[in-house]
């Protein structure tokens, strides 16, 4: 071998000391540097879920108003969507032959009271036999209580609201015969509506009185409001399996409308407790089991753990195995670690 090939293996074999020398120094310092991290500790917790429906909004309460007696409709005061007051008047109907009826009742009660009036004093001086006296006595009443009947007649040719609330339906008009079995006016009261929403068999049980929902109506540019669980029925559908609960909503503006379609959203809450960690402390090795690192009491090393996991909830996962409350976790970092790596912990 020449003299030139001999000084350059020995130069090439010089450089590769030095380079596998300094390789294994940047390696050994790697591995002896502490890898910064976040964590949190594990704690029981009640979970919250969503669910979303849709639903149908309705008035709270319906309120027909109709005539006690039959005759023509002569005039009618409101609309539909007219706000009105308790008293307020309606409609009114012909009431000419009920005044009629009213007048011979008053004139019978006026003759009634006058005998009577005379025959008391008869009856008093001893002049009027008993039973005389108590069968004109029976007459005045008879006579005072068709004179109230007819009066009442006269009164009730005019409708008036016994609540205060919105037309929701005119069911007459000028000229039609309103009977006491039609519903002349629906009044409706809608301060408060209510979204009837069917909801599965499946969640019905995560459902409780009281639970907060968000209203969202697409009518009104997908605008929310706030409602509450009122009542959840305990009848289901016998073909859909559903139970209907309503959620009451305040509507002081009047802005929702009956009959409005609706996405009702309920936070539900499980009442069984749990612990649940964040997602993205859940790592995947390549058997396909999840685990997370955990840090040592001193918090300076962290170690992997395997667990079983449960649903997906809205704040985290939930695990149902591998950890116990108290728990260091690492939810920050943890793709750089290796199985009893060193680290920093930056946050808890």
């Amino acid at each position: 071998m020449s003299l030139r090939v001999r000084t350059a293996c020995g130069a090439f074999l010089a450089l590769s000391v030095i380079f596998t020398g300094c390789r294994a120094r940047r390696e050994a310092g790697m591995e002896t540097r502490p890898v910064r991290v976040k964590a949190v500790r594990v704690a029981p917790a009640e979970t919250g879920r969503e669910f979303a429906y849709s639903g149908t909004i309705t008035e709270s309460e319906t309120l027909p108003q109709s005539f006690s007696v039959t005759g023509t409709v002569t005039r009618v005061y409101v609309n539909e969507g007219d706000v009105v007051a308790k008293g307020a008047l309606l409609a009114e109907l012909d009431d000419a032959s009920y005044r009629q009826v009213l007048e011979m009742a008053e004139a019978t009660r006026k003759q009634a009271e006058d005998a009577f009036n005379r025959l008391a004093r008869m009856y008093k001086n001893g002049n009027l036999p008993e039973v005389k006296y108590i069968e004109v006595e029976t007459g005045l009443q008879k006579a005072r209580a068709a004179a109230a009947i007819a009066k009442k007649s006269v009164d009730d040719c005019r409708l008036r609201a016994n609540t205060a609330g919105t037309v929701g339906k005119r069911g007459i008009e000028p000229g039609m015969v309103a009977m006491p079995s039609l519903d002349s006016i629906t009044i409706v009261r809608i301060d408060k509506v209510f979204a009837r929403v069917p909801v599965p068999e499946n969640d019905i049980a995560l459902l409780h009185q009281g639970d907060r929902a968000a209203i969202r109506i697409g009518a009104l540019g997908s605008r929310e409001f706030a409602g509450k669980i009122e009542t959840i029925g305990v009848l289901a559908d016998p073909i859909t399996h559903s139970y209907r609960i309503r959620i009451a909503v305040a509507n002081r503006d009047r802005a929702i409308k009956p009959g409005m379609v609706c996405t009702a959203v309920v936070k539900g809450l499980e009442r069984s407790s749990g612990l649940v960690i964040p997602n993205q402390a859940v790592l995947v090795d390549e058997t396909g089991r999840h685990y997370v690192y955990c840090l040592d009491r001193s918090g300076n090393k962290a170690f992997v753990r395997n667990v079983t996991l449960g649903e997906l909830l809205q704040n985290g996962i939930r695990i149902t195995a591998g950890l116990s409350a108290g728990d260091a976790i690492v939810v920050y970092g943890q793709h750089k670690l290796v199985d009893g790596a060193t680290v920093d912990v930056v946050e808890k």
